[in-house]
C-alpha cells in the first residue's frame, strides 16, 4: 500500500482561472491589499479499504492559510492517519500452513493458511503530521516559499524542511521553478532492528541477531526543476525533473524473503535487505485545456528510474465538467506500471542466499501494474465556499517474476502473483473567514 502525498491541491480550478487570464497582467501582481477574509481552510476526510481484509486507513485532514496581502501567505496543515489491517510480510505461499514472528516479539505469532499468500494480521499504525510554510515575493516577478514538516509515529520520526523559488517571464505566460528539500528519518523497529539476512527465529521472538531496539536513521534530498508555459488563451504546458537522494536505513525491518526447498517447501525466512544509497530521476508532463469555454482536459505523463533498477511509468487523464456555474463533474482515469527492483525475489532456492548482499520479498518492490478509475463532484456555494466528493477503484495485477526456477512447477496453483484491489473516498470543504 503506498499511502502518501493526499493533498487535494484542486489544479482544475487553478488551471481555469490561470487560463482566463493568459496574456493579461493578473491582479496579484498590482499589489492587492488583504482580503475581508484573510483565512482559507480546507478540510478533508480521506478512506481506504483494500479488500479481502487487507489494509484500511483513515485520514482527516486539515489545511489553513491567512494572506497577509502583499503576494505574502501563511499556511500550515495537520495530518492524522490510522492504519490497520493485514499486510503481505514478504513470504512465499506455500502448500502447508505458515507460522511466522510477530513483530512485537515476546512469543507472539500469525499463521496463514495453505495455499494463502503471507498477511501479517497485527499490522496497524498510526500517523500525526504537520507541516508549517511561508511564501512572499522577492520582486515583481519571482516568489520564495519556505516551509517546516514534522510527523510522528509509534515506530518513526521525520523532520523536513524545503524551499521553492518560482520566477515569472514573458508577461507572466512562463513561469520558472526550483526547489530543494531536505528530510531526516528516524525509524525504531518494534522487538529491535533484525540483522540483514539473519534467520527469522523460530516460533516467535524476532531475529536470532537483533539489535535490542537500536534506532536507525535516513537522510533525504529532493531537488526539482520545472517550466510552466502558457501555450495559447486555452491550453498550458507543464514540464518537471526531479532527483532525489537518500542514504542510510532503507530496509523495511518487517519484511521477509523465503528461502525454500524444490517442493516449495519454506525452510526458514530471511530478514530482507536493500541498499542503504538509492538515487531516483523523474520526469513529468502535464498538459492542460481549456475546452467549450467551460471545462478543463488535464493529461499528464510521469516516467520514474532509480539505482534499485525499478522502472516506472504514470499515464492520468481527467476532464471536469463544469456543467453549471455551480457544479462540476470530474472522472479521472490512472494506469501506472513498474519492473521489479534488481535484488526482488520471490522466494530463494536453498543455498541461494549464501553470498547475497540484498534480498527482498517485498511485493512492492515486484513487477505489477494498477489502474485506478475515479469520479468527482463537487459545487461552489454562493457565500464562495466549495465541497467535493470523490469515489476511486483501484485494480493491481501482479505479475509473477523471480520465481526459482527449481521450484516453479511446485509454485504451480500457488498464488505468485496475487491481485489487490481497493476503493478510496475523499471529501473535502473549503471556506474562508
Amino acid at each position: 500500500m503506498q499511502l502518501n502525498e493526499q493533498q487535494r491541491l484542486r489544479l482544475a480550478a487553478a488551471t481555469l482561472s490561470l487560463l482566463g487570464v493568459a496574456g493579461v497582467k493578473p491582479a496579484a501582481a498590482q499589489e492587492p491589499a488583504a482580503p475581508e477574509k484573510p483565512w482559507t481552510f480546507d478540510t478533508g476526510l480521506l478512506l481506504y479499504k483494500e479488500g479481502n481484509g487487507r489494509v484500511q486507513a483513515i485520514e482527516p485532514v486539515l489545511n489553513a492559510s491567512f494572506n497577509l496581502g502583499g503576494e505574502r501567505l501563511l499556511s500550515a496543515g495537520l495530518v492524522f492517519d490510522s492504519l490497520s489491517g493485514a499486510s503481505p510480510n514478504g513470504a512465499a505461499p506455500a502448500h502447508t500452513a505458515q507460522t511466522f514472528s510477530s513483530p512485537s516479539g515476546g512469543g507472539q505469532t500469525y499463521t496463514t493458511a495453505a495455499g494463502k499468500t503471507p498477511l501479517d494480521d497485527t499490522f496497524h499504525d498510526q500517523r500525526v503530521a504537520a507541516n508549517l510554510g511561508y511564501q512572499f515575493p522577492l520582486s515583481h516577478d519571482s516568489k520564495l516559499g519556505l516551509g517546516l514538516r514534522g510527523s510522528s509515529e509509534y515506530d518513526f520520526t521525520s523532520f523536513g524542511a524545503n524551499a521553492h523559488y518560482s520566477l515569472d517571464l514573458n508577461q507572466k505566460n512562463t513561469t520558472l521553478g526550483a526547489g530543494v528539500s531536505f528530510e531526516y528519518d528516524q525509524v525504531r523497529p518494534v522487538g529491535g532492528a533484525p540483522q540483514p539476512l539473519s534467520h527469522m527465529g523460530a516460533g516467535g521472538g524476532g531475529g536470532d541477531d537483533e539489535e535490542g531496539g537500536s534506532s536507525k536513521n535516513k537522510n533525504l534530498v529532493d531537488l526539482l526543476l520545472g517550466v510552466t508555459q502558457v501555450l495559447d488563451s486555452k491550453s498550458l504546458l507543464q514540464l518537471n525533473y526531479s532527483l532525489g537522494l537518500s542514504s542510510g536505513y532503507q530496509t523495511d525491518p518487517y519484511k521477509v524473503v523465503s528461502v525454500v526447498d524444490a517442493n516449495a517447501n519454506p525452510l526458514y525466512y530471511l530478514y530482507e535487505s536493500r541498499p542503504d544509497k538509492r538515487t531516483k530521476h523523474a520526469l513529468y508532463a502535464e498538459y492542460k485545456r481549456f475546452a467549450f469555454d467551460r471545462d478543463v482536459l488535464d493529461f499528464s505523463y510521469r516516467f520514474f528510474t532509480d539505482s534499485w533498477g525499478i522502472n516506472a511509468h504514470t499515464l492520468s487523464l481527467s476532464y471536469r465538467w463544469n456543467f453549471s456555474e455551480a457544479f462540476h463533474l470530474q472522472p479521472s482515469l490512472r494506469f501506472y506500471r513498474q519492473n521489479a527492483a534488481d535484488f526482488y525475489h520471490f522466494a530463494l532456492f536453498s543455498g541461494e542466499d549464501a553470498g547475497l548482499r540484498y534480498a527482498s520479498g517485498d511485493p512492492r518492490l515486484g513487477a505489477f501494474t494498477g489502474l485506478t478509475g475515479g469520479l468527482q463532484f463537487g459545487q461552489q456555494l454562493r457565500n464562495g465556499d466549495s465541497w467535493n466528493v470523490r469515489l476511486e477503484y483501484y485494480k493491481q495485477r501482479g505479475q509473477s517474476s523471480d520465481i526459482p526456477a527449481q521450484a516453479a512447477a511446485a509454485y504451480s496453483g500457488l498464488p505468485t502473483a496475487p491481485d489487490m484491489s481497493a476503493v478510496i473516498l475523499s471529501m473535502g470543504y473549503r471556506f474562508n473567514w
